[in-house]
């Protein structure tokens, strides 16, 4: 009974001893006897140590199951993993009357092939070879007229209504093959039987010898059956995947705090055309209009060679004028007129603004404010506290640099430590510098948590990999090191440590910094130290000494300031009444 709901499962998948109980108490096929007998085999375990122990038979005696073991609600049950059909089929009382179809018509076209190429008696030798093995009966394929499910048909061959010459009764010499034809015309030479066991292939008139397996197929398939995870251990980690989800799931207030960091009105990020310019995007694409991605265009200048190709600075070369390799711009020309479009009538369109989240707006963040200084002698205790810090110094790599430089001492001596007590600092370091940046950080009250890598891209969007950047290997990213100090107020888990931007001025660094930090720290006061310029950005404090002069809006600051150095120019002269420690009120 066992064997019998194993195999009737096609195509098989893995059921476990109670299923399998299930089924054979469902089977309508099954007399009361044999159910009473499997209850009786099971004692007072029940009807389920019977199955078990039938399964665990078949496993032990001919390999045809493959079994594994589980605990469900602290009792042991048996799961079957696959099953051998042709070593399962041997565990029947009467195989031949129960077989696989694919056994039983192999079987059938060999007692054919047996009874047209064979002498006068079907029963005699195998190809009429002589004395064999006897083949398997055959169950009748044409049943008489006095069956009772066939007695309204019409008969099956014209005549009497009896069988035809091919329907004597089995065993006895016919006098005619298939197909009518008679014996020995147009039959093909005796043939060797194929060898029969549950290993031997299904031979044809055109099938292909197999090739013989080897020590190392068989090595294979042993590894393989090896390395296959067991039921139990495919349960673990399920629940394992399963727990990591619920663990890493963001919770209601995660997912409400970064949404509102989200831009408004959704992204307008637009994706750059690996064609480049728009001529080699319709060339690409076979099409007469390119694709709505962003294009460029080659700048073709009177002293231009197109077969230098690409100059390796592109955008950031300082010999624009002279440079005779081919440079790029942003290709802004619609590539299908308006008025092809049907826009003729309609108003040009205006630029969009650059939208931007609530959290950063440029009147609560305030404006931005910084001091021309000497950062190593400066006074940073009339500065007072910040929320966050982001240095770039000027490491000393032994490289010829267009700047100067500050020597080890000197930065591990900078009075960092008076503009915090409770925030976070990011300091962009080198490949030299990486592990006395660590030191400095520690010098300083910090303990490092994070690291922030910045992939550098050129004008084309592609990574740098030219350009004397590295004493051994060319650099295409730079590192920033993330120290905290105290226990202060940020979100996590809303951004990434990961920044892909283009290279621009020497040392410049991205943008994507400023509103990053912001996200991080909101309405906290914010310090640049080493800034130039074009770091100067709502709501923060520049230092440098590359800075236009002194400009400050806080009252408060303006006063300390002038207090220690009552020489300097202050700008503004008259700051807003509406600013206060660096807000708008």
């Amino acid at each position: 009974m066992v064997a019998v709901c194993l195999l009737q499962r096609v195509p098989f998948a893995p059921i476990d001893s109670s299923t399998v109980l299930r089924k054979l108490d469902n089977d309508q096929n099954a007399t009361a006897a044999e159910k009473a007998a499997l209850r009786e085999l099971g004692g007072e375990s029940g009807a389920i140590l019977a199955v078990e122990m039938a399964l665990r038979s078949m496993a032990e005696d001919n390999g045809g199951v493959e079994l594994e073991e589980f605990v469900v609600s602290g009792k042991s049950r048996v799961m079957v993993l696959g099953i051998d059909r042709t070593r399962l089929v041997k565990e029947l009382p009467e195989s031949a009357q129960y077989r696989p179809q694919h056994e039983s018509v192999a079987e059938g076209n060999q007692n054919q092939q047996a009874a047209s190429s064979g002498g006068g008696d079907v029963n005699g030798g195998v190809y009429g070879m002589g004395a064999g093995p006897m083949p398997r009966p055959m169950p009748d394929m044409w049943l008489g007229p006095g069956d009772p499910h066939l007695s309204g048909l019409p008969p099956m061959f014209p005549g009497a209504g009896g069988p035809g010459p091919m329907m004597g009764p089995r065993g006895a010499p016919r006098g005619m093959s298939m197909m009518g034809m008679p014996r020995g015309m147009g039959v093909p030479p005796s043939l060797h039987r194929p060898p029969l066991g549950p290993n031997a292939p299904i031979a044809g008139p055109h099938s292909i010898s197999q090739k013989p397996r080897t020590e190392e197929d068989d090595l294979k398939d042993l590894e393989a059956l090896l390395n296959k995870k067991s039921f139990r251990e495919l349960q673990k980690s399920k629940t394992g995947e399963e727990l990591l989800d619920l663990i890493h799931r963001p919770t209601a207030r995660e997912t409400a705090v970064a949404a509102k960091f989200k831009t408004k009105g959704g992204s307008q990020l637009k994706e750059y055309c690996s064609a480049l310019t728009k001529e080699d995007c319709r060339r690409q694409s076979g099409s007469y209009i390119a694709c709505e991605k962003v294009h460029f265009r080659r700048i073709i200048a009177p002293h231009t060679d197109g077969n230098l190709g690409d100059c390796s600075f592109l955008d950031t070369c300082r010999h624009m004028k002279t440079c005779k390799y081919v440079h790029y711009e942003l290709d802004p020309t619609p590539d299908v007129p308006p008025i092809m479009m049907g826009a003729a009538a309609l108003p040009p369109s205006r630029p969009l603004k650059p939208q931007r989240a609530e959290y950063c707006s440029e009147v609560e963040l305030g404006e931005p404010q910084w001091i021309n200084c000497d950062i190593r002698n400066f006074r940073m205790d009339i500065l007072g506290q910040f929320g966050v810090i982001m240095a770039d110094p000027p490491w000393d790599i032994h490289m010829e640099l267009p700047y100067g430089t500050m020597a080890d001492d000197e930065m591990r001596s900078l009075n960092v430590p008076a503009l915090q007590t409770d925030g976070l600092i990011f300091l962009w370091v080198t490949g030299r510098a990486m592990e006395l940046g660590r030191e400095c950080l520690e010098l300083w009250g910090y303990k490092r948590v994070e690291e922030l890598i910045w992939v550098k891209t050129n004008q084309l969007q592609r990574i740098i990999r030219t350009g004397r950047t590295g004493h051994w290997l060319n650099h295409s990213k730079e590192h920033c090191l993330v120290g905290i100090k105290g226990n202060p107020e940020v979100n996590r888990n809303i951004d990434t440590d990961v920044i892909v931007a283009e290279v621009r001025e020497t040392s410049r660094k991205p943008d994507e910094m400023y509103p990053m930090l912001e996200r991080i720290s909101p309405r906290t006061r914010k310090l640049e130290l080493f800034a130039r310029m074009h770091n100067t950005h709502a709501g923060w404090m520049s230092l440098g000494n590359q800075l236009n002069g002194v400009r400050l809006v806080d009252e408060g600051l303006r006063a300390r300031f002038k207090a220690a150095y009552p020489d300097v120019e202050v700008q503004p002269a008259s700051p807003p009444r509406a600013f206060c420690h660096g807000y708008r009120l």
